[in-house]
């Protein structure tokens, strides 16, 4: 068994980008979160609507395949691999631990037991680091979590594979044997048009097309399922878990500035306000959907008018970034 890798980790805001730095480190390349966030084009708006499930509508609001664009960005290749089996996975997990590589993962965090969850949240990015000897347990870092977690081999195996939209998930692991990470001005710059033209393409539930969805849907919001419970986990989704508040617009607002340091165009364009207006307004949403969650009475106008007060701020952006 190789010696045990010391383990770079320090409290993030976001699991994906916060483990992914901390991967990068451990192979010698140094990154803020922030410019991890922003180099796989981390923005999203996704609305899901999901029959007979306890959230009868589901908004997200990070892209989907962030981990892989973040490595194409720095020139290191990059592939999930996935396993047939929950022992598949383990098996595989523990020649690797042994090795002394560390592995990212996905999971739900529903069968981590350090969250408790009584919901199932696929696509948590953690990071597993090693096997302690006594007891088997794995050791991983999770997001705003200061320091390393035991889990159980079993719990951690199980966590590791989801099939609840938007995430699924077979054992994803990625665990290199080196990192030769390379970052160029042109690279932030093509992730930032790439981010822009996320935003705006898609169909009806993906991109800023997907806050007219919901705005037609706010009927269905209010009829079908518990609508206290679904605004009160949209509002969670936004503001709460791991996105650094404001839909992820905030973090992502840190990545632009960081980036006009080395571009002025950035700031010449005015793309880190415009991104912190974006974050501003989600926050009203988000806060909207809470106000509404504790209310007696639906709260349509307040969520129509905050949603299309997000609409207007995300094109704002998008139209400056993809002069960019």
């Amino acid at each position: 068994m190789a010696q045990a890798p010391d383990i770079p980790h320090r409290s993030g805001r976001h699991c994906g980008s916060s483990a992914i730095r901390d991967l990068l480190e451990f192979h010698g390349t140094t990154l803020t979160e922030a410019m991890c966030f922003g180099l796989g084009s981390g923005l999203g708006i996704t609305y899901l609507t999901l029959p007979d499930a306890p959230v009868p509508f589901l908004v997200h609001v990070r892209s989907l395949g962030y981990e892989e664009r973040v490595f194409q960005a720095l020139d290191v290749p990059f592939a999930w691999t996935s396993y047939s089996s929950v022992e598949e996975g383990a098996q595989a997990l523990d020649g690797l631990l042994d090795q002394g590589r560390p592995a990212l993962l996905l999971t739900d965090i529903f069968h981590l037991p350090y969250f408790a969850s009584r919901t199932h949240f696929p696509g948590h990015a953690i990071v597993a680091w090693q096997r302690q000897p006594a007891d088997g347990c794995i050791l991983v870092t999770d997001t705003e979590r200061p320091a390393p977690i035991p889990v159980a081999r079993s719990d951690l195996a199980r966590a590791r594979f989801a099939e609840l939209p938007p995430f699924f998930h077979a054992g994803n692991l990625f665990a290199p044997p080196a990192i030769h990470a390379r970052l160029s001005v042109e690279r932030v710059a093509e992730a930032i048009r790439h981010n822009a033209r996320l935003l705006l393409e898609g169909g009806p539930c993906a991109g800023v097309a997907a806050l007219d969805t919901w705005l037609a849907d706010l009927g269905c919001w209010e009829r079908e399922g518990d609508w206290r419970w679904t605004t009160r986990f949209a509002y969670q989704i936004i503001e709460r878990r791991g996105t650094g508040g404001g839909g992820f617009r905030k973090m992502y607002a840190e990545f632009l500035n960081e980036a006009a340091s080395a571009d002025p165009r950035i700031s010449d364009l005015q793309l880190p306000q415009l991104m912190t207006d974006c974050a501003a307004c989600w926050t009203s949403l988000a806060l909207a959907l809470k106000a509404g969650s504790e209310s007696e009475c639906f709260p349509t106008k307040l969520l129509a008018d905050a949603l299309q007060a997000v609409r207007a701020a995300e094109r704002r952006y998008i139209d400056a970034a993809l002069i960019y």
